[in-house]
């Protein structure tokens, strides 16, 4: 036992019961100390994927910052009411597999200890951590014109989805062929599309991207690939009027 608990114990001392009754013509009298604990809870990561791993670990200490003699933790999703798991002072973390998509609100519960006589070790309870298991979106791009022709407008327009409400944010479009940025952080509207209308696209066949990059509830997400033909033949195979 540390001396900061045995400090604790004599000068704070703030529970005195009396056994009130005569055992073999004598009061029986007995002094027991409070000692009050403090638990703190962190997350090994501010944002998570779907399918990656979660620690999440416990920190339990006397209230005046020594160490607690033993006891057991729980940690416990209050989103769903569930249990998460059980552990000792010993190795006060878990480790957390396959959390569903949303928030999470976490605590720590540490159990104190009754039977540490003169010394009662009080259990307490952490503050929440809020967490998120952010959703991997899908992210479409689309063009107004395929095959368009050199120097004719086109609109690309990138629709991000979620099943969690609208998605909010940016994304970038890009060349892949070219390694270049046709639009940078085209913001998404109320409806979690965004627009952009070029008449730059070069001759050819033109491989555009689109890259969602992420909100509080969101993942980043790159769309599938849009072959864009640039030819200054017509789709028909004429040749454009001038």
């Amino acid at each position: 036992m540390q001396a900061g608990f045995f400090k604790y114990a004599m000068v704070r001392s703030l529970l005195l019961l009396a056994g009130i009754g005569w055992l073999t013509g004598a009061r029986a009298q007995s002094e027991m100390t409070i000692a009050r604990t403090v638990v703190s809870l962190t997350a090994s990561d501010q944002a998570l994927l779907p399918g990656q791993q979660l620690k999440l670990t416990a920190s339990i200490a006397m209230d005046d910052g020594g160490e607690v003699p033993g006891g057991s933790i729980e940690f416990i999703d209050e989103s769903n009411h569930r249990l998460l798991g059980r552990t000792s002072t010993d190795a006060p973390w878990i480790v957390l597999h396959r959390l569903s998509d949303g928030s999470h609100t976490f605590r720590a519960h540490y159990s104190g200890l009754q039977s540490y006589f003169p010394f009662v070790i009080e259990p307490s309870t952490s503050a929440p951590v809020v967490y998120t298991v952010r959703m991997v979106p899908r992210v479409v791009i689309s063009s107004s014109q395929n095959p368009s022709v050199p120097g004719q407008a086109v609109t690309l327009t990138v629709a991000v989805k979620s099943r969690d409400g609208t998605p909010k944010g940016d994304v970038t479009i890009r060349d892949v062929a070219l390694d270049s940025v046709l639009a940078d952080r085209v913001m998404l509207d109320s409806n979690g599309t965004a627009s952009f209308t070029t008449s730059g696209l070069e001759q050819g066949s033109r491989t555009i991207v689109a890259s969602y990059h992420g909100d509080a509830k969101n993942a980043s997400a790159v769309s599938t690939q849009l072959m864009q033909i640039v030819s200054s033949t017509h789709m028909h195979g004429e040749r454009p009027s001038h």
